[in-house]
């Protein structure tokens, strides 16, 4: 919905009608804060907030598990909150900031890697788990590229080379 440059990828009018049609169709939606505010109609300012946020971002989308990418907040550390709508839990995702500006297609990455290991057959909270430990290790790998201008990509095989 909206890129790491702040950019917006859908029109307005389409909010309304992906939040109520297509999001209570699937299990799992990863937003980062400024699609979680487009989705929610208010401001995210705080790392406190997200817990709640998470669970009313869930029940506005159809009871669908809400992984809410805290990336945007500029604190120092880098706590992703995950509401498993199946389970009924919350769980904090940590992991440190790492400075870079290869963060380019970051959540499209994070939301492939969950799909991988829910098609895997991992349950909802390791699969979560499984793929921010993986983000988190493509961030940091890839953090000294320098390609061109702008938003570079992480290192999607850091693990094998």
């Amino acid at each position: 919905m909206v890129a790491t440059s702040g950019d917006p990828l859908l029109e307005t009018d389409a909010v309304d009608t992906l939040r109520e049609v297509l999001m209570p169709r699937v299990r799992i939606i990863t937003p980062n804060i400024p699609e979680a505010e487009l989705l929610l109609g208010k401001r995210i300012s705080s790392q406190d907030e997200l817990p709640a946020l998470a669970c009313e971002l869930s029940h506005r989308c159809g009871g669908v598990s809400v992984l809410l990418k805290a990336g945007h907040l500029h604190d120092d550390k880098l706590v992703d909150v995950f509401y498993n709508a199946e389970s009924g839990e919350t769980l904090r995702l940590e992991s440190d900031r790492v400075a870079t500006v290869n963060t380019h297609g970051t959540g499209c990455t994070l939301s492939s890697a969950v799909a991988a290991g829910l098609a895997k057959g991992m349950p909802m909270n390791d699969a979560v788990a499984s793929a921010k430990d993986y983000i988190s290790a493509a961030i940091r790998a890839g953090a000294e590229y320098e390609t061109g201008h702008g938003h570079g990509p992480v290192h999607h095989f850091h693990n094998i080379w």
